[in-house]
């Protein structure tokens, strides 16, 4: 059976080529000029958006790096990163819905001046949850308020963790607890086997990831265009032996 098409590498790819130009100190603007393309394109590229395989390549160069290369550096990177937390560093972010939102996000690609600029933060609250993270292990902070992430961005939370757990309470009461009426929502009653329940935990994973790829694309979206949700992905089982064997009024014998 073949691989599947995995679109989470090349944005793996341009975060660690983005990592290798910075420490550089090659910036968008030389690279334009080098390229004879506009700044703005530059950023394109490196958001992912038009980049290809030639154009990867050709931004290698200013990191003294092949292509090859970056793909092992990209590997060795993502390997070395956290993919399950402990449980105290899952106890830590559930214990504090605040800062595990603010890891989310940085999960999520977002740079600490977005934290800024789309969520208003003060640059004393940002700091101090910046901080905190750090000191779990979980990023480390740089000089600037710059920073590196420790951990994959799509964390194996522990099954029956500290964060799965909370994470259910929150969702739940933030989904169903103000739900709003045109939000897009479905369900569905089935009879599902063990093997078919383990392939419906398939089908949500991918489906998160999905989800996920929706905000990457809204990411350059102004503010005012977007706004934030809580997608609930779950299943209940249900016992349906409890329904009543006779419809309610029915004489008996008839």
């Amino acid at each position: 059976m073949g691989r599947q098409k995995n679109d989470r590498q090349l944005p793996l790819l341009v975060a660690s080529l983005k990592r290798l130009l910075r420490a550089r100190g090659i910036g968008y603007r030389e690279i334009a000029q080098t390229l004879a393309v506009s700044e703005p394109t530059i950023k394109r590229w490196f958001a992912g958006q038009g980049i290809t395989v030639e154009r990867l390549e050709d931004l290698c160069t200013f990191a003294d790096v092949s292509l090859i290369e970056l793909i092992e550096f990209t590997a060795h990177d993502a390997d070395a990163r956290l993919r399950q937390l402990s449980v105290e560093q899952e106890q830590a972010l559930a214990q504090d819905k605040n800062l595990a939102f603010v890891l989310t996000i940085i999960l999520r690609g977002w740079s600490p001046d977005e934290l800024w600029s789309e969520q208003g933060l003060e640059p004393a609250a940002l700091v101090d949850y910046l901080t905190r993270l750090d000191k779990l292990r979980l990023i480390d902070l740089l000089p600037g308020n710059e920073m590196r992430l420790l951990t994959v961005r799509d964390i194996e939370w522990r099954k029956d963790g500290p964060m799965r757990t909370q994470l259910a309470q929150w969702i739940k009461a933030d989904a169903l607890g103000a739900w709003q009426p045109g939000a897009p929502w479905g369900a569905e009653l089935v009879k599902l086997s063990e093997s078919s329940l383990t392939r419906l935990e398939d089908m949500i994973r991918d489906f998160q990831r999905n989800i996920r790829l929706l905000g990457e694309a809204d990411r350059h979206a102004s503010a005012a265009q977007k706004t934030w949700y809580s997608v609930l992905i779950s299943s209940s089982q249900l016992d349906l032996r409890t329904l009543p064997a006779k419809p309610k009024g029915l004489a008996a014998g008839r």
